[in-house]
């Protein structure tokens, strides 16, 4: 049995704390909001359902005080929007300033979010971070039903796995294997950031359905009924020049329905005909989630500037022209009446310099 301290009380915080408690693991789930844990403490756990089973998982401890929640942990998992890594990277530095400090996952990482938590942490002065590891995509694909339930409707496959630095992935594999048997290790954290799934997955759905959005409050299923040839071409222009980011930094990775596919979000027949609009209408994990009910949502505030932004900062830095990117980033900003590449991770608040030879030798 493990200790796990999983940070955050929404749907990935809560599939987490769920499934590890439900598997034997000793996990205590830490949110900042007294009111998110209250029906979970009143019933013993949480309610859970879908893929992994169905019942009541009994969390070993839920708290709303982070040194509780790191109590003897092997492990910090955190599930929560990359938008609350600045605030629990201040809140946690001290607490993993100390020499055999646990390693940290990020769960996910989204693009670059290790490079940047470490950053963080430093500022906050944790002068020697631990091993941070960050997954490209959520472990899970899940909503919570009320405060005190989740629903989980798949546990993702060969979920894309990578450590900071490189050279603490040994040491970390067979805890993470344990929980998650079917995650595939990667090089580096360049090759998990740039295979950010949200990131081609969620930003040309929002931007071309905002007026439905606006217009419904959210009412319709977002990737099956807003999964149009459109936005499935716009989807594939993006993901062209994703691929011709990563293979300026000398990675191959592979075409993004392809990788949807390996995830088990969508059929392997969709993932081989390279075709978006298949990929979108096939994903049966994903074809009953509702759209977003407003404009005030992660899938722009979360996937614009610590998605898209970083991974257009990477291509600037080598030269890659990104005209999609930069066009979704630009509407997104006008949507949300914020400046998202402002906001966003540059190659500066990742700490990594814009030489390839230098950057990658941050990584390993």
């Amino acid at each position: 049995m493990a200790t796990i301290a999983v940070l955050g009380g929404g749907n990935g915080g809560f599939a987490a704390a769920a499934h590890l408690s439900a598997l034997g693991e000793q996990v205590h789930l830490y949110s900042r909001s007294p009111a998110t844990l209250r029906i979970a403490r009143e019933r013993g756990g949480i309610a859970y359902s879908g893929v992994a089973g169905e019942g009541l998982a009994a969390v070993a401890c839920l708290t709303n005080d982070l040194a509780e929640a790191l109590a003897g942990a092997e492990l910090v998992m955190l599930c929560v929007p990359a938008t609350a890594f600045a605030d629990l990277a201040r809140a946690l530095a001290p607490l993993l300033a100390q020499p055999s400090g646990p390693p940290v996952l990020l769960n996910p990482g989204n693009t670059g979010g290790s490079l940047a938590f470490r950053r963080l942490l430093i500022e906050a002065g944790c002068a020697s971070p631990p091993p941070i590891a960050e997954t490209n995509t959520l472990t899970y694909i899940c909503r919570k039903q009320g405060e005190g339930e989740v629903y989980i409707s798949s546990l993702v496959q060969h979920v894309r796995l990578a450590v900071l630095p490189a050279s603490a992935a040994e040491r970390l594999w067979p805890l993470l294997s344990r929980f998650y048997p079917s995650l595939r290790p990667v090089e580096h954290v360049l090759v998990t950031a740039l295979s950010n799934v949200n990131a081609v997955l969620h930003p040309p759905g929002m931007v071309l359905s905002a007026a439905w959005i606006e217009h419904s409050g959210g009412d319709f299923r977002y990737y099956y009924d807003a999964g149009t040839p459109a936005v499935a071409q716009v989807m594939a222009d993006l993901d062209r020049e994703r691929l011709a980011v990563a293979a300026a930094w000398g990675l191959s990775l592979e075409p993004f329905p392809q990788l949807f596919a390996d995830l088990g979000s969508t059929s392997p027949e969709a993932g081989a005909s390279g075709s978006f609009l298949r990929m979108l209408r096939e994903s049966a994990p994903n074809q009953f989630i509702k759209a977003p009910a407003n404009l005030d949502s992660r899938y722009l505030h979360e996937d614009i500037p610590f998605g898209l932004v970083p991974m257009s900062e990477l291509g600037r830095a080598l030269g890659v022209a990104t005209p999609v990117m930069d066009a979704l980033i630009t509407l997104a900003s006008c949507i949300s009446r914020r400046d998202y590449r402002a906001e966003g991770w540059t190659l500066a608040r990742l700490g990594l310099p814009p030489e390839r030879e230098a950057a990658l030798a941050v990584l390993r």
